[in-house]
């Protein structure tokens, strides 16, 4: 389809990813973005490629073979990614920080080099792609991270539950031991007799129930604490002990165990996702969505990066544990994308009840409330393909609502009526998801610059 090649062409320019749909390009981190202090290299290549490099350095100076001048780490992406024609790799040590796999905080440069082979090159080419800058930032412990109960030396039943404060947008790890000793990372140097995982979306108190099977024992002392990690940064808290009683206090009851989830939710966390069931249809119940997941990545084809993920459509129980509110006062989560779930979008139960409604019972008039839905799985998906910011993110989103909704089966005059009401939407979103200055015809995040477009405009062709 014509306009869709123009949409490859220009779209992914503006999104600082690779544009084509070829081998041989850097695909994460993106031109310009922020990263952990051990930052995985993502690369694209086919079966004419060989003898793949990444190179990591401090300038954009290059040799003429096409290496770093100021080279100071290397690997090869031979890992493959689970998507087509994608590998990762991460340097084993960096020359700057005598030979430790993290780096210190700045500003560097990567790029891959690699061998190809193909009609242009029948002989065979050194080609390079980059460099790319990125920053490395500079860790900073979370604010708002603290144990709750049970008080440091407690007296607990045989299945306590541990809670502590987070914020949002943290990983967190959660440990109970026979022993108070840690190892250099925070990990138990004892035996771990139970733990959960999970990564917050908003500032709360959660909790850890120990289960029945963790096996402890009336008299015995424990020692909890929490690793927490953000990007890519951990850092452990003190150690607290508990004393297992000798007789369950009355009403004690066995905790469910095994993930973090919000105080008066769901037993189900984030990592059930890959248990759920499949359904081209949402009733109420958690499932993954089907049709929801072909259009994601049929979206992707087409911007050239194809990327397979699963939609969760959350149940409200469900949705409560899993997102919770979302800490812009007045706001709710609608969606969301994890780097820790890189093939998994996350919709909300409101979501995913107005996308049954636009798919099986189509209102005959596009409504705001449809279109929000759209750019909410388009949103999600974007994320997915590497850009965080969220205002850009929802730049982009709005611009290309109208491919999901097609590749949803939805009508072409629908589909940009929906495109253009998630212009009318746009203000009701919170203040960083906003930016009138960039977000406008011919802005710097127009996919379609000089041209009239959605959902400014009608398109021209």
């Amino acid at each position: 389809m014509r306009r869709l090649l123009c949409l490859v062409a220009l779209g992914c320019a503006a999104l600082a990813l690779p544009g084509l749909a070829r081998a041989g390009y850097g695909v994460q981190p993106a031109a310009g973005s922020t990263t952990g202090v051990q930052p995985t290299f993502v690369v694209s290549l086919d079966s004419s490629d060989s003898l793949p490099s990444v190179y990591v350095s401090t300038s954009t100076a290059m040799t003429s073979t096409g290496s770093p001048v100021d080279q100071i780490g290397v690997c090869d992406p031979t890992t493959p990614t689970g998507d087509p024609d994608e590998f990762t790799c991460q340097p084993s040590g960096y020359s700057n920080n005598g030979g430790a796999s993290s780096l210190p905080p700045g500003t560097y440069y990567w790029s891959l080099s690699y061998w190809s082979t193909d009609a242009d090159h029948p002989l065979g080419a050194e080609m390079v792609s980059g460099p790319f800058m990125f920053i490395v930032a500079a860790p900073t412990a979370p604010a708002g991270v603290y144990a709750v109960s049970p008080a440091d030396g407690a007296t607990t039943p045989a299945t306590p539950t541990l809670s502590y404060h987070l914020p949002a947008g943290v990983s967190v790890l959660v440990f109970l031991s026979d022993s108070a000793d840690r190892l250099d990372d925070g990990t138990p140097a004892g035996r771990t007799l139970a733990g959960c995982s999970g990564t917050t979306t908003a500032e709360d108190t959660y909790t850890c129930p120990v289960p029945a099977s963790a096996g402890l024992v009336p008299g015995q002392t424990y020692y909890w604490w929490l690793l927490v990690t953000v990007n890519g940064s951990s850092w452990h808290y003190d150690v607290r002990s508990l004393t297992v009683g000798t007789a369950p206090p009355p009403g004690g009851s066995s905790g469910s165990g095994g993930t973090t989830r919000r105080t008066g939710a769901s037993d189900i966390s984030l990592s059930y996702a890959p248990h759920l069931p499949s359904s081209a249809h949402y009733t109420g119940t958690s499932v993954k969505q089907t049709r929801l997941a072909k259009a994601a990545y049929s979206l992707s084809k087409i911007i050239g990066l194809p990327k397979t993920v699963d939609v969760a459509c959350w149940s409200t129980a469900d949705w409560d544990n899993i997102a919770g509110d979302n800490p812009e006062s007045g706001y709710t989560v609608l969606g969301f994308f994890t780097p820790l779930m890189p093939h998994w979008l996350e919709l909300s139960p409101g979501i995913c009840r107005t996308m049954e409604t636009l798919l099986y019972k189509r209102p005959q008039y596009a409504n705001r409330y449809t279109a929000n839905a759209v750019d909410t799985l388009t949103h999600e998906m974007i994320h997915a393909l590497g850009v965080r910011n969220e205002a850009e993110t929802e730049c982009f989103a709005m611009q290309l609502s109208w491919v999901t909704a097609e590749n949803l089966g939805i009508p072409d005059r629908y589909s940009y009526s929906l495109s253009r009401l998630t212009l009318a939407n746009y203000s009701s979103h919170p203040p960083r998801y906003i930016s009138y200055a960039n977000c406008r015809e011919n802005g710097a995040w127009d996919l379609f610059k000089n041209r009239p477009s959605l959902p400014w405009h009608s398109f021209q062709f």
